[in-house]
């Protein structure tokens, strides 16, 4: 699979995107833990200074990194959807980690889409912090991997959830291949993947990223040194190149950076 190529790395596969950032709703049951509010203009330093200390930290999680750019787009769209003064919408944070909750974090997410209309790989990588998203499609046609010839198409997907469990914050990043074709799926990366649990859709899993968030001792607001990045898993299908994947979300954030 011609990876840089799927994941628009170059100027043809820019027609390849879909520009909707088509998603589907996937519940995820997660544990209820306590949330204090704060004034959206100091959730934006506080959010902003979470990126920063992501981005000095060095860790090699892609997980962490798509992590990163979402809150970006968290931060870069709570001054406009608290504008007007009379209408301040405070945002909620998870006490224990310092971060903002990652409900409304996703719904942040979906304003940002709807109101600053992001390029499609952008819009792709915030959907897919509210089910699994579209990052690109790719034809092949007379794969003979089942026989006779056909013509098939496949979609890579992307899914981020997360987690609350042992003092630690998870964040887990998903890539997946789907196709009406199962024989292809199953012929060319059932050696890795499991199956996505979204059982209407045919996907399966080709690249894996967990990593946690913790804080160091006593939080505070201004050391960034004061949280703990572990990458806690990083599993990929060797028929993939996930490095292109990487530099696609290094690519985001390089040119969020110089805005």
């Amino acid at each position: 699979m011609n990876w840089p190529s799927f994941l628009g790395l170059n100027t043809k596969a820019d027609r390849l995107l879909l520009g909707s950032g088509e998603t589907e709703n996937l519940v995820v049951a997660t544990k209820k833990y306590k949330t204090s509010t704060v004034d959206p203009f100091e959730a934006v330093t506080r959010i902003k200074n979470i990126v920063e200390a992501i981005a000095s930290s060095g860790n090699s999680s892609l997980a962490l990194k798509a992590y990163a750019i979402a809150l970006q787009a968290q931060a870069d769209v709570l001054p406009v959807l608290n504008s007007n003064p009379l209408l301040i919408s405070r945002v909620y944070f998870e006490e224990a980690f310092n971060l903002p909750s990652y409900s409304s974090m996703s719904a942040d997410l979906i304003s940002y889409c709807r109101k600053l209309e992001p390029k499609a790989m952008l819009k792709a990588v915030l959907d897919s912090f509210s089910g699994w998203a579209i990052l690109g499609i790719q034809k092949f046609e007379g794969c003979r991997c089942s026989g006779d010839p056909v013509n098939l198409e496949l979609k890579i997907r992307a899914h981020h959830s997360h987690e609350i469990k042992d003092g630690k914050f998870f964040v887990e990043q998903l890539l997946g291949i789907e196709s009406e074709n199962k024989e292809h799926l199953e012929k060319h990366y059932n050696g890795f993947s499991r199956k996505s649990v979204a059982s209407e859709n045919n996907i399966q899993i080709v690249s894996i990223s967990r990593a946690s968030i913790k804080i160091k001792g006593e939080y505070d607001h201004v050391l960034r040194n004061s949280y703990e990045f572990k990458v806690e898993e990083e599993r990929c299908s060797e028929e993939i190149d996930v490095e292109a994947w990487r530099h696609v979300l290094e690519n985001l954030s390089v040119q969020w950076s110089s805005l």
